[in-house]
């Protein structure tokens, strides 16, 4: 059977020093950070009694800040995100 590697699995396997994310006005994220970004709050939601059952919501703009959160929330739980700024016509 074929085991598919996880996002989280994907992205530590990077280089650290390339970049992961890019936003306008904002220094580029390297894979490195995320990748510590997603252990550290996997850690801390389940140090929190979180499993990967519960269901997390991410309330946040798009953004850097919600790619990384999503991605740090999916490890341990399932993230659901929801954008305030959202517009119909999106």
């Amino acid at each position: 059977m074929t085991r598919f590697a996880t996002l989280p699995e994907m992205i530590a396997a990077q280089p650290h020093e390339a970049v992961a994310l890019m936003a306008p006005a904002r220094d580029p994220l390297p894979y490195g950070a995320l990748a510590q970004l997603v252990r550290h709050t996997e850690q801390q939601l389940r140090a929190h009694g979180l499993a990967r059952s519960d269901r997390v919501a991410l309330v946040l703009e798009n953004g850097p800040e919600m790619a990384c959160a999503f991605v740090a929330v999916a490890a341990a739980c399932t993230a659901a995100p929801l954008n305030p700024a959202y517009r119909g016509e999106e």
